[in-house]
């Protein structure tokens, strides 16, 4: 697993899920933490549905072994 530095990370939205077996289908990144929360927020609204802003912080790839990650 490979930490993301602060310049490389993103930010996406999704609705919340419901239920342990709900899809989670974020689908757009935001640049800023700022403009996801809005997002979210206008989404929330529209929808009356609680939405989530979710941050990237690490890559893992194929092959990589765990380290206490996300997994």
């Amino acid at each position: 697993m490979t930490e993301l530095p602060r310049f490389a990370r993103f930010w996406m939205v999704c609705r919340k899920p419901m239920h342990p077996g709900a899809r989670t289908e974020p689908r757009q990144r935001y640049g800023t933490r700022a403009e996801a929360e809005e997002t979210a927020g206008r989404l929330a609204n529209e929808t009356n549905a609680p939405h989530l802003v979710l941050e990237t912080v690490a890559v893992i790839r194929p092959g990589e072994a765990k380290q206490g990650g996300l997994f």
